[in-house]
């Protein structure tokens, strides 16, 4: 017996999407992990949670570097950042 199908669609409830949130992101990392040692890649990921905390992982020299950049991001630069995305 194999498992069902899930229809991809928005979660509407808060608390079960925070759930939902948490749960894959764990799953998600340690894809990233995986596939990383598996093919010898440098990988970065950030992820947003809904409430817009930042979380990451970076294998690798050069995906490190990136990321602990990406922390010091002066307010402004991040600013136009977004509105860059939004269009």
């Amino acid at each position: 017996m194999g498992r069902k199908k899930v229809e991809m669609k928005r979660i509407e409830n808060k608390s079960s999407r925070q759930v939902t949130f948490s749960k894959r992101r764990s799953g998600l990392i340690k894809k990233a992990r995986e596939i990383s040692v598996l093919c010898d890649l440098q990988v970065a990921l950030l992820v947003f949670s809904p409430h817009g905390r930042l979380y990451d992982f970076s294998a690798g020299d050069r995906c490190s570097f990136l990321l602990l950049n990406l922390h010091f991001v002066p307010p402004f630069f991040t600013q136009s950042i977004n509105l860059l995305i939004k269009l």
